[in-house]
């Protein structure tokens, strides 16, 4: 991981809910805070490994997953810009090491919080805990609805919701993604995904390329796909 540094309380913006925090122990914590700048592509942390802190991110996306021993992954969730990691919170919580892997997407910019100075903060300062929670409870209700797709959804349904939010999120009716980066986004094998890919394009709803997927008609990957979930990507191609 990149250098640790003494960070300065301008990460804090990023998190108001924190900035407006006026009470002794917490502003004694985040003296202590260590500001980390952290390459594209790091392992930020792997199942086994000690927990030192609890990580805010600042700028950046982290991919948080758990892997098989065949290789496969599934994506629990990833953390994009100010966004704390629960799993690194249920870690410090428990005490126990970490059971899964976190990976940067893109450069970034993190705050480590000590252990010590984390559990000095959750136990005097009320606002702290009250923001912690918060943010247990809210990831918790995106695990069940991460459950949910896994156990009671068709695969190409959910597939279909996927590549809806890839579009939507890239702007444009072009995204730059393999069939293996799919593939471990939904926790199954590439050769799964590439049959269901050229059924798609088959059924005229996007074309396939080297490196990258084309939408073709919204309307007809939507037949596929629950849009109402997701809701419906901006700039997309019209329905054929």
């Amino acid at each position: 991981m990149a250098n640790k540094n003494e960070a300065s309380h301008d990460w804090l913006r990023y998190y108001p809910q924190l900035a407006c925090l006026d009470d002794p122990v917490w502003h004694e914590a985040i003296a202590h805070a260590q500001e980390m700048r952290v390459p594209a592509g790091t392992t930020v942390f792997q199942p086994g490994d000690p927990c030192n802190g609890l990580l805010f991110l600042v700028e950046g996306r982290v991919r948080v997953f758990m892997s098989a021993e065949s290789g496969r992954e599934i994506i629990l969730y990833r953390l994009q810009d100010a966004e704390i990691c629960v799993l690194t919170l249920t870690t410090l919580l428990q005490a126990v090491d970490y059971p899964v892997e976190a990976v940067t997407e893109t450069d970034a910019r993190a705050v480590m919080l000590p252990t010590c100075h984390f559990r000095q903060a959750f136990a005097g300062s009320q606002g702290f805990q009250d923001f912690i929670l918060g943010k247990l409870a809210r990831r918790l209700h995106d695990t069940l609805f991460l459950v949910q797709e896994v156990a009671f959804e068709r695969l190409d349904m959910r597939l279909a919701c996927l590549l809806f939010r890839r579009f939507r999120e890239a702007g444009g009716n072009r995204v730059d993604v393999t069939h293996q980066q799919l593939a471990q986004e939904l926790g199954t094998t590439r050769e799964v995904v590439s049959r269901m890919l050229k059924e798609m394009e088959r059924r005229g709803c996007i074309g396939l390329h080297r490196g990258y997927i084309e939408l073709k008609d919204d309307s007809a990957l939507s037949k596929i796909s629950d849009v109402k979930r997701i809701g419906t990507p901006h700039g997309l191609a019209g329905s054929g």
